[in-house]
């Protein structure tokens, strides 16, 4: 069922023709149909299973080997780089990834709605550095050993939702995505 605004089929960005010629003005109003840059993707979160298996000292782990490696990355730009400032943002999404993953309710209690894209709005969160926060996230769920069974549920949650941190779009393509198993292998190496 298409998306209508004021009767108006919603467009995808990707949808225009940049090839075609762009309208001519004459005596008539020009009419540009409403678009949307992006469609977010279901997101399915982890069940409880993850947290009661895992436990929060591995969730944390995994968030704080997940932000090193984002520190040194080429979107390390968009992380404090003060020690003391980075520890706190790193403890508010150790929070996030805690709740989100089954534990108690650290973060909405502290913070309210995570609105993952309007909270990093200040920082350019393009689909290339979506997909560099989410490889270094593949990066540390291995150097953390977290058991492969909980890793399909864990990457098919975070691959979704990175997606939201998308702010600013480079391209009218679709955003690329990297279902479990298009890089399950990396973990069998």
């Amino acid at each position: 069922m298409p998306v209508m605004i004021d009767g108006v089929k919603v467009q995808l960005f990707s949808e225009c023709d940049t090839n075609a010629p762009f309208p001519k003005t004459d005596e008539n109003p020009r009419r540009a149909h409403p678009k949307i840059d992006m469609i977010y993707p279901e997101l399915f979160f982890p069940s409880n299973k993850t947290y009661l298996a895992l436990g929060e000292a591995k969730i944390r782990e995994v968030v704080k080997a997940h932000h090193v490696l984002i520190r040194t990355s080429k979107i390390g730009h968009l992380y404090p780089e003060d020690d003391a400032t980075f520890e706190v943002a790193t403890q508010k999404i150790e929070d996030f990834f805690v709740q989100m993953l089954g534990g108690e309710d650290l973060y909405t209690s502290k913070e309210g709605h995570p609105r993952l894209r309007d909270r990093h709005f200040p920082f350019e969160v393009t689909e290339t550095g979506r997909d560099i926060w989410l490889m270094c996230f593949r990066k540390a769920l291995k150097q953390t050993l977290v058991p492969k069974e909980f890793l399909p549920e864990i990457w098919d949650w975070v691959e979704a939702l990175s997606i939201r941190l998308i702010n600013r779009r480079t391209s009218m393509e679709m955003v690329k995505r990297y279902p479990y198993e298009s890089i399950q292998s990396y973990f069998d190496a």
